[in-house]
C-alpha cells in the first residue's frame, strides 16, 4: 500500500494487514488497515497517527514517498493503542525533534511507549494547530474507546480524522467506501458493537462536539474513507448510543436454577416488582441469547441476578451472563442479587462483588433462601422488592 493523495497536500500513508483474523482477541476479521495521514502546510508538516509495529518498514517507506521523515514537524497521536502507536518509536529514532500533540490523558501513555525524552504537549478541546493554509482543530473524545482518544478536524478541507470512530475492519485496495463491493454499513455496525458499544454513555456525550464542524469527509483509522454521505455513520453512532432506558420503565431479572428454587424466587420477585409499576424481563441465563441479554441490559433501568450456590461459587451460566455486562455500557446502573443455597450461600455475594467491580450501583442487601423457600422467606422477599425498587427510584 503506497501513499495515496486524498486532497491537495493530504495523503493516506497507512498499511494493510490482510492476514489479520482476530482483532483485540474478541473480534473476528478478514483483514484490516491501519490508516495514517500526512498533511503538508506551507509552513509545517504533520503526521496523524502511526501504525502497528509489525508494519513499520512499509509505513516509513510510504512516508518517504512524500517527504523525508526528518522534515515532519508534528506527530498527532489521536489514540495510543498499539495498532496506532507501534511505529512511533521508529519515527522518533529518525526524527527525535518531532513535536507530539495528544490529549492530556494520552501523555503518560505516550511516555510509556517511547521511553525517552520528547517534546509532548497535551492539548485541550478545540485547540488549533496551524500548518500554513491547513488548520487542525483537536476535539477530545474520551472513551471513544480509550480515555486518551481525540479526533482532528482539518478546517480548510472539511476532513474529520476520526481515529477509531466510524471505523471498519475492511482490507481493500480501494481507499473510499463508495468504491467497495463489501457491505460497509454492516462492517461499521459490527465494529461499533464489538469495540464501541461498552462506551455508549461517553459516545452520547461526545457526539454533539461534531455538530460544530462542516464535515465533508470522514477519515478513520481502520477501513475506508467516507467521502460521500460523510454524516451517515456519525448519525448512526448517535442512534446506536442513545439512552435506551428512556424508552421503558424496565427491570430485567436474570437467573439460573437447577432444582427450581432460584426460579421460584425469580418468578415471585418479578411479580412483586411488576406490582411496583415496572415492566419486567425474566430471563433464564441457562438458555438465553447473548444479544438478547445485551439489549436487555441496555434497555433496563436496573438489573437483578439470581444464582444458586454450587461448590462455594455462583454457577457457570451466571458467570457467563456476568461477562456480558462489560460488553455494553452498564456503569452506574442499579443492580441487586438473590439466590438459593444448601449450606454456604456464597454465590450471591460473589455476584454482588462482581457488580461492584464493574461499577454498577449495587443494592446492599442480598436476598438468599436455603433450599426450598419457606413461606416466611417468601414474605421477606416482599421487603427485598420494596427496598430495591425504592433504591432504583
Amino acid at each position: 500500500m503506497s501513499a495515496i493523495k486524498i486532497v491537495d497536500n493530504v495523503w493516506e500513508v497507512g498499511v494493510k494487514d490482510a492476514d489479520l483474523k482476530v482483532f483485540d482477541i474478541t473480534m473476528e476479521t478478514d483483514g484490516t488497515t491501519y490508516n495514517s495521514y500526512l498533511i503538508k502546510g506551507s509552513e509545517k508538516t504533520a503526521l496523524i497517527d502511526c501504525v502497528k509495529e509489525n508494519f513499520t518498514d512499509e509505513f516509513l517507506a510510504n512516508l518517504r514517498e512524500i517527504t523525508e521523515i526528518e522534515k515532519i514537524d508534528y506527530l498527532i497521536v489521536n489514540h495510543t493503542e498499539p495498532d496506532h502507536s507501534g511505529a512511533m518509536p521508529a519515527v522518533l529514532d529518525l526524527n527525535p525533534n518531532i513535536k507530539i500533540f495528544c490529549s492530556a490523558a494520552a501523555v503518560p501513555y505516550v511516555k510509556n511507549i517511547i521511553n525517552r525524552e520528547a517534546d509532548i504537549e497535551g492539548v485541550k478541546d478545540k485547540t488549533q494547530l496551524e500548518l500554513g493554509g491547513k488548520t487542525l482543530t483537536f476535539r477530545l473524545m474520551p472513551y471513544m474507546h480509550w480515555p486518551d482518544t481525540m479526533m482532528d478536524f482539518l478546517e480548510e478541507d472539511g476532513i474529520l480524522f476520526s481515529n477509531d470512530g466510524f471505523a471498519a475492519h475492511l482490507c481493500s485496495d480501494q481507499l473510499y467506501a463508495d468504491e467497495l463491493t463489501a457491505d460497509v454499513d454492516y462492517e461499521v455496525e459490527y465494529y461499533f458493537k464489538c469495540i464501541m458499544r461498552p462506551f455508549t454513555g461517553y459516545i452520547r456525550r461526545n457526539m454533539s462536539k461534531l455538530d460544530d464542524h462542516e464535515i465533508k469527509m470522514v477519515a478513520p483509522s481502520h477501513g475506508p474513507i467516507f467521502r460521500t454521505e460523510p454524516l451517515k455513520h456519525i448519525n448512526r453512532y448517535k442512534q446506536w448510543s442513545r439512552d435506551k432506558t428512556e424508552e421503558k420503565n424496565l427491570i430485567s431479572i436474570f437467573y439460573a436454577s437447577n432444582y427450581g428454587n432460584t426460579f421460584q424466587i425469580a418468578e415471585k420477585l418479578a411479580s412483586l416488582i411488576n406490582d411496583k409499576g415496572y415492566s419486567v424481563n425474566l430471563i433464564d441465563a441457562v438458555d438465553c441469547d447473548a444479544d438478547e441479554v445485551r439489549e436487555s441490559i441496555e434497555s433496563s433501568k436496573a438489573v437483578v441476578v439470581g444464582t444458586p450456590t454450587f461448590n462455594g461459587d455462583a454457577v457457570k451460566p451466571v458467570w457467563d451472563l456476568m461477562s456480558l455486562f462489560s460488553t455494553v455500557y452498564s456503569i452506574g446502573k442499579k443492580a441487586a442479587v438473590f439466590g438459593s443455597y444448601g449450606w454456604g450461600g456464597e454465590g450471591a455475594k460473589m455476584v454482588a462483588d462482581r457488580f461492584s467491580g464493574l461499577k454498577l450501583k449495587v443494592y446492599e442487601e442480598q436476598y438468599r433462601a436455603r433450599l426450598i423457600p419457606s413461606e416466611e422467606e417468601m414474605t421477606s422477599l416482599e421487603d427485598f422488592a420494596s427496598g430495591f425498587t425504592e433504591f432504583v427510584g
